[in-house]
């Protein structure tokens, strides 16, 4: 019997060795090596596990990659189901560099990468925020897992943060503007783009509304609700229950507006509060 542990020992010892098996690759406490989930087929496909309450979409924002490709890669459309504790493949971490261009900031991007604007900063080793070049390519440091970023992240007085409901540039912030009090984000993107659920929670409003045009209202509980305006078309009706990450009305210029964009708003006890203290 010692001889055969010794045997498979040395075996696993040359395959660790030869690079066929990766040094901590399914190891269980005892040392051996009875799977080979973690070997790595291929230097730029890595493995995600599945955590509980994840959406393909959240995890392709989170790691910068196109939702389509994550699907493709794993076998998957848009109505499949992911589970806890599955694993998908998605494409290895690469160098990313961000060209800037007229009118971004260092917030936005920080908010369109999701990282963090100190992180930001920095990795670029900037000293003022707000002297950007155009044509300056600044690194986009390496995300966290969602699970540790959402650990490591402070309370923002929300105890499950919500994911962003479209990726676009910021038109307007939350706050005072040109002599009026803005209560949400507007967020630009092209006509027709899916807007999901910031939240899981329970449809409260469809329809149209002055100024604000098509909206969805989601009430999330603990006096909080997300509100969706200028839509094109609405895909929810009231009462019904949605996911994280469902959705629920596509991008368009319906009620006061210049162009396509989203106006993203959250109300806390019917007051309305800086989206951005609860987007991940």
């Amino acid at each position: 019997m010692a001889k055969k542990t010794m045997a498979l020992v040395l075996v696993t010892a040359l395959l660790v060795m030869s690079g066929a098996l990766s040094a901590n690759a399914g190891w269980t406490q005892d040392g051996f090596a009875p799977c080979m989930l973690s070997v790595a087929s291929d230097s730029h496909v890595t493995k995600y596990q599945v955590k509980r309450g994840d959406t393909v979409w959240e995890i392709a924002r989170a790691v910068n990659v196109d939702v389509d490709v994550v699907l493709a890669m794993n076998n998957l459309d848009e109505n499949s189901v992911i589970h806890e504790g599955q694993y998908l493949e998605i494409p290895g971490d690469r160098q990313k560099l961000h060209r800037i261009r007229a009118g971004d900031t260092l917030w936005e991007l920080a908010s369109m990468y999701q990282v963090s604007l100190d992180q930001l900063t920095a990795v670029n080793n900037i000293k003022d925020p707000n002297r950007l070049r155009v044509g300056q390519v600044i690194k986009i440091p390496a995300q966290l897992s969602m699970t540790r970023a959402a650990a490591q992240a402070p309370s923002r007085g929300f105890v499950n943060l919500f994911a962003w409901p479209v990726f676009g540039k910021i038109s307007s912030t939350f706050g005072w503007r040109k002599g009026s009090f803005h209560h949400g984000l507007d967020i630009a993107c092209p006509m027709g783009t899916p807007i999901r659920a910031a939240q899981a929670g329970r449809v409260t409003f469809v329809g149209s509304r002055p100024v604000y045009g098509k909206t969805v209202i989601i009430n999330h509980g603990n006096g909080i609700e997300s509100l969706y305006a200028h839509a094109a078309k609405t895909m929810v009706k009231e009462g019904q229950q949605v996911k994280k990450g469902q959705v629920i009305a596509l991008v368009g210029v319906t009620g006061r507006t210049t162009g396509p964009h989203l106006h993203f708003q959250v109300n806390q006890n019917g007051k309305p509060k800086n989206p951005a203290n609860y987007l991940r």
